[in-house]
């Protein structure tokens, strides 16, 4: 093995190497920096290091500021849902009182015994809250309300 610093070989490491603060300072390089220097992009480095797109050369600050985030603010609960109700039955049901952006059934998609609705408007949502609360639909009564989302 050859130190990198100094140049002896079988000694000892270049990581623990005894010479390395009387080593003469690579050109370019300076122990400080000057006030006007303290804003400058840092330098680029070959490590192996991971580093997070926030914190890349040409990051910008507000990322994530653009993704869409689900609007439920015209989402309606529809409760007590028999097993066989699928999103096409949601849609169809609810689809008869204003535009409709989604109809699911929570996470697999499969009913669970409720479902929600977005629509695009919130008086298309009200309208269908009134009408559809209390209805009869394959064989249940629909338990239908505004959506509230969990508490974290």
């Amino acid at each position: 093995m050859v130190c990198r610093t100094c140049g002896k070989t079988g000694d000892h490491w270049t990581a623990k190497c005894p010479y390395k603060d009387l080593a003469p300072q690579p050109e370019g390089s300076t122990d400080r920096l000057d006030s006007s220097d303290a804003t400058a992009i840092p330098p680029v480095t070959s490590s192996n290091t991971y580093v997070p797109p926030s914190k890349r050369l040409g990051a910008e600050r507000n990322i994530g500021t653009d993704m869409r985030r689900r609007n439920d603010d015209n989402a309606v609960r529809v409760g007590n849902l028999s097993e066989d109700t699928c999103d096409a039955d949601l849609k169809d049901l609810f689809g008869t009182f204003g535009p409709v952006v989604r109809a699911h059934d929570y996470k697999t998609g499969l009913s669970r015994g409720f479902g929600f609705v977005n629509f695009v408007s919130g008086e298309d949502a009200q309208r269908a809250i009134n009408n559809l609360n209390g209805y009869e639909y394959d064989n249940l009564i629909l338990d239908v309300q505004w959506y509230a989302p969990r508490a974290n």
